[in-house]
């Protein structure tokens, strides 16, 4: 369930940003996995007694249906048995078919209902490609914000109609009746 709510808000913030920049969405079709079985590896974790916080350590890895999570560590609080805060840290990657976003970091705020990535942020799919340091999406409004320390990049390349084949001179319509 935890996973599945940031994998879902994190694939929402490629949509939410490709919808408002008005580009075909890289990341469409994702979150429809939502109600697959969920797993986790790492090399280690360590749980809370009370149940207020778990972390998953080294080589971290999160597979639910075709969506992918990895990262170098990953951090989930809980206040009274309700997630409040999920935190990726370190090599953060989000990937399907369709897509893939990366990141030094990825926090989700419940309660705001914000997600937030940062650290290098890279949103691709195919030869498309958005970059900039820190994306904000607010999950409430569908609202996406895509910001750097200098300017934020964006290279779409469109998707090329096949051309027809040329027709040989056999093939040539006759000018004769």
């Amino acid at each position: 369930m935890i996973i599945r709510l940031f994998l879902v808000l994190l694939f929402a913030t490629g949509t939410a940003y490709a919808a408002g920049a008005g580009v075909p969405n890289p990341f469409s079709g994702m979150g429809g996995d939502s109600d697959k079985p969920i797993t986790i590896q790492a090399d280690s974790t360590v749980a809370d007694i009370k149940g207020d916080a778990a972390t998953y350590k080294g080589n971290v890895h999160v597979v639910q249906g075709n969506l992918h999570l990895r990262s170098d560590r990953l951090h989930i609080l809980a206040q009274k048995g309700t997630i409040s805060r999920i935190e990726a840290d370190g090599n953060v990657v989000v990937a399907s078919a369709q897509g893939q976003a990366t990141g030094a970091n990825a926090v989700y705020d419940v309660s705001k209902r914000l997600v937030t990535l940062t650290g290098k942020v890279v949103l691709t799919n195919g030869q498309n490609v958005m970059r900039g340091t820190r994306l904000v999406v607010n999950l409430a409004s569908g609202q996406a914000n895509l910001t750097s320390n200098g300017r934020v990049e964006g290279l779409f390349v469109p998707a090329k109609a096949p051309k027809a084949p040329a027709l040989t001179n056999a093939q040539q319509p006759s000018s004769k009746p």
